[in-house]
């Protein structure tokens, strides 16, 4: 099946309570057999075999996208979850409604048709790389030494890095999805110029991670005397969040909350009430710090002169789904329902697919810390000729009129606290909006909830 074809149907898997593959349509079988898989034996798809020991672990069913690779090609899924009925109380039910197949040799390419402005590859010195950093297309500076022959080399094959501590760094911002901004290097062979390097990740149509696109500049440092200072004044380890701390951060509290999670499930035994409680808190607070290590990260993102967003076609009713899918155990935890529109529906816009969905997220995630337990969360869409509009309106306390601009200040909380919130999501969403063109506006009055609307431009 290719990345074209349509399903007829959802592909449908039975797993045990031990995550051994009871039954599976071919498709699903045959993914199973290339990663390694037996029939009858453990269900060897990592990311599906996770999505079932968590929808047991919560005791719920689960809707997430999903990822898995084989030899021939990569596949984006959306898979959901169904606890076993009484009278199969051993069994659990998989369902995946959206199955596409990208060839591993043009997963890095977009469709010719929705190719995006920002990956167009424009002015002397832009470099498409694929996820490995090999160069896939290039725009060489003119006085390089390497314009016939960089296609199919990794970047830091014609690249070294400067300093070298750098290179670490380099490599680590990568591997988070960072934009890279003014690391020098120096060309190898030939001229031995330097550059100063500037990146962007790349996000392919179906949101997964596509690569880089660079631009490497002369470093007019070199030529006026400068010493290690690059174009802009600052180096990448001047990036205190985006490349230090964040990236530092980010793996031990992952750890930590795992560890937690797994303790307070007493997944490896009996545990005393108050320990599992304990651990749950740790977990609870783990995920608020490295919440908060993501805002301060974007925070430095968004603050740069030079920051910019990409412009994809969305479609904003299946971010919707894509994030109430990402919070539904958070809101079950309260008993909120999510009402959103039909999943058949469309509502195309322009705006970058990733801070798109994290605008989102935030919203629906406001909306779930501050609604009453048992109430409804709406979301919402319309359209006119200049702009696509989604809302999510909560049945909470409200906000009065003259807070309804300082909501969007930094580390504006309005009097609360201990809620897990950091000030910033509102923030940061409202520049990402502005970015993309779009805005972020609220209504509400007290005591009647808030809607939150984010529009963005009409997909011309």
């Amino acid at each position: 099946m290719t990345a074209s074809e349509k399903l007829a149907g959802p592909v449908r898997a039975q797993v045990d309570v031990n995550g051994l593959l009871l039954s599976a349509d071919p498709l699903l079988m045959r993914l199973h057999l290339r990663s390694g898989g037996s029939e009858g034996g453990p269900l060897a798809v990592p990311e599906l075999a996770e999505l079932c020991r968590l929808s047991r672990r919560l005791g719920m069913n689960l809707s997430r996208p999903a990822q898995a690779s084989d030899d021939d090609c990569r596949i984006d899924m959306w898979v959901e979850t169904r606890l076993a009925t009484p009278e199969k109380e051993q069994q659990l039910s998989l369902a995946i409604i959206d199955w596409k197949e990208r060839p591993h040799e043009d997963s890095q390419k977009l469709d010719p048709a929705r190719e995006r402005d920002f990956d167009r590859l424009e002015g002397r010195g832009a470099i498409r790389t694929d996820a490995a950093l090999r160069i896939i297309a290039q725009q060489m500076p003119s006085d390089s030494t390497q314009v016939s022959d960089a296609i199919g080399q990794s970047l830091l094959d014609i690249y070294d890095v400067i300093p070298p501590s750098a290179h670490a760094r380099l490599l680590e911002a990568v591997a988070e999805r960072q934009p890279i901004r003014n690391q020098r290097v120096r060309e190898k062979g030939g001229s031995q110029r330097l550059f100063v390097l500037q990146g962007q990740p790349l996000i392919d149509n179906a949101g997964g991670y596509a690569g880089y696109r660079f631009t490497a500049a002369p470093d007019i440092s070199e030529t006026s005397g400068g010493d290690s200072k690059p174009v802009g004044g600052k180096l990448i380890s001047d990036s205190l969040f985006g490349f230090q701390l964040g990236p530092a951060l980010r793996q031990p509290l992952g750890k930590i909350i795992a560890n937690a999670e797994t303790i307070s499930s007493k997944l490896e035994g009996p545990l005393r009430g108050d320990y599992a409680s304990y651990a749950k808190d740790i977990a609870s607070a783990g995920r608020h710090l490295l919440d908060l290590v993501n805002d301060l990260s974007d925070l430095e993102a968004i603050e740069r002169p030079e920051f910019t967003v990409a412009a994809d076609d969305i479609d904003l009713i299946d971010l919707a789904h894509r994030a109430a899918g990402l919070l539904a155990v958070k809101a079950s935890d309260h008993q909120i329902r999510i009402d959103l529109p039909d999943e058949g529906d469309t509502l195309p816009a322009r705006g970058e697919f990733r801070r798109s969905l994290q605008i989102l997220v935030n919203l629906i995630g406001n909306a779930i810390r501050y609604s009453p337990d048992g109430s409804v969360i709406k979301v919402r869409v319309s359209a006119d000729e200049e702009f696509a509009r989604i809302s999510v309106s909560d049945q909470g306390d409200g906000i009065a009129a003259d807070d309804q601009d300082r909501i969007f200040e930094k580390f504006e909380r309005l009097g609360r606290s201990g809620d897990g919130g950091s000030g910033l999501g509102l923030f940061i969403s409202r520049r990402l909006a502005g970015a993309m063109g779009g805005s972020l506006t609220v209504e509400s009055s007290t005591g009647k909830g808030y809607t939150f609307t984010l529009a963005l431009p009409d997909r011309k």
